[in-house]
């Protein structure tokens, strides 16, 4: 993605349906050891994400309750 794409697809606002939270949260828990927030916050800086990936990551940080680092809600 071009620096100049990246800056239009920042402004564009994507809508995220609470089953597509649901769902990456699932996934996310399964190839994050069940560490959703801080899977979502790891993929969210992976080089060359798209806009609607990032939009959907986001949203589940958003959506997820941060942990203690004994898995503890916080």
């Amino acid at each position: 993605m071009t620096p100049w794409s990246a800056l239009l697809a920042g402004f564009s606002a994507r809508q995220v349906s609470a089953r597509e939270v649901q769902a990456e949260a699932f996934f996310l828990g399964n190839r994050h050891k069940g560490e959703i927030r801080e899977g979502a916050e790891r993929e969210l800086l992976a080089p060359g994400l798209s806009p609607n990936r990032a939009a959907l990551l986001r949203a589940v940080i958003r959506m997820t309750p941060r942990t203690t680092s004994r898995g503890a809600r916080s």
